[in-house]
């Protein structure tokens, strides 16, 4: 992916909740993944493997709590983005049937 390109994706607060979406997605399901392993780890007798698993969830767990965390901000960040520009305004007033 070139500069530019990698640009575009995150030129707006919608396109990087996209992206932490896609994000949250991922994390949970290389958990589902990880807890299978850690399964079979168990299973196996593999203790080594099986702690290596534990320390993956656990920052897999660390990773996720920033991502909520992040998504939250950029909701705040939207709303006073609206605020700002008074967009909220506006949209309400499409919704009353009021002239702006």
């Amino acid at each position: 992916m070139s500069a530019e390109e990698m640009e575009q994706c995150f030129d707006s607060i919608e396109s990087v909740q996209d992206f932490m979406r896609i994000l949250a997605e991922t994390i949970l399901e290389a958990k589902k993944d990880l807890d299978r392993d850690h399964q079979a780890a168990i299973k196996d007798a593999d203790d080594r493997r099986a702690k290596a698993i534990e320390l993956a969830l656990f920052k897999l767990k660390v990773l996720g709590g920033h991502i909520h965390k992040s998504r939250r901000a950029l909701n705040d960040l939207r709303t006073i983005r609206r605020l700002i520009l008074n967009e909220r305004q506006v949209v309400e007033q499409v919704a009353a049937g009021q002239p702006f």
